[in-house]
Formats: C-alpha cells, sequence, structure tokens
C-alpha cells in the first residue's frame, strides 16, 4: 500500500507498479521525520514515520506527506523491505490521473 493508492501483492505486482510510476517521477526527494525503530529479532525489524516528498511528474513540482511503516527482514546478510505501508495521497494519485489523461496511458 503507497501514496498512489492500491495494494499490491508479491514482487511481481509491487514491481509493476514501480515500472509504471516510476518512470513518471523524476528529481524524487524522500525524508523522513519521527522516525521510530524497533528490532524484533536479529533479523526482523520495523520503521514508523512520518514521510515528505518532494519531486516533479510530467514536469510539475509535486509535494507530499504521509505516514509510512516499513517492515524488514534479513536475508544473505542485508535487510530486505518485505512490506511498505503509507496514507495515501490525494493530491498525487490526483496528478498522476492527470498526467495518464493527457498521455493517455495507465499509471499504478
Amino acid at each position: 500500500m503507497h501514496p498512489i493508492g492500491g495494494r499490491e501483492l508479491g514482487r511481481d505486482q509491487v514491481l509493476a507498479v514501480w515500472e509504471q510510476a516510476g518512470p513518471a517521477v523524476s528529481d524524487g526527494r524522500v525524508t523522513v521525520d519521527g522516525l521510530v525503530v524497533i528490532a524484533l529479532s536479529d533479523d526482523v525489524a520495523y520503521t514508523l514515520g512520518t514521510e515528505q516528498f518532494e519531486g516533479k511528474a510530467g514536469g510539475e513540482m509535486f509535494r507530499g506527506e504521509w505516514r509510512a511503516t516499513n517492515i524488514y527482514r534479513r536475508e544473505d546478510g542485508g535487510w530486505k523491505i518485505v512490506h511498505h505501508h503509507s496514507d495515501a495521497s490525494p493530491e498525487l494519485m490526483e496528478l498522476l490521473a492527470r498526467l495518464q489523461t493527457q498521455a493517455g496511458q495507465t499509471v499504478g
């Protein structure tokens, strides 16, 4: 679950959204306020925080803020995100829908 709405399950669904939405956004930057890190074990942890995003979509500057939770699992010596959940951003969804209509293609 992410700022552009929807719910994807599994690597293939998540990757498909990134492949569609990713090229629509450039100059993106995300910062996190109020980050809380909780280690549940040596191999599982989660974070909570408020993400601030800014970037360009279709040449238009966009800024947004949403709460986010990430769950991580240690695999092969590194940490992998196995779950991400954030608030939906009506402003970002509206911008991407407008750009989609202009381009005649589906995003997200």
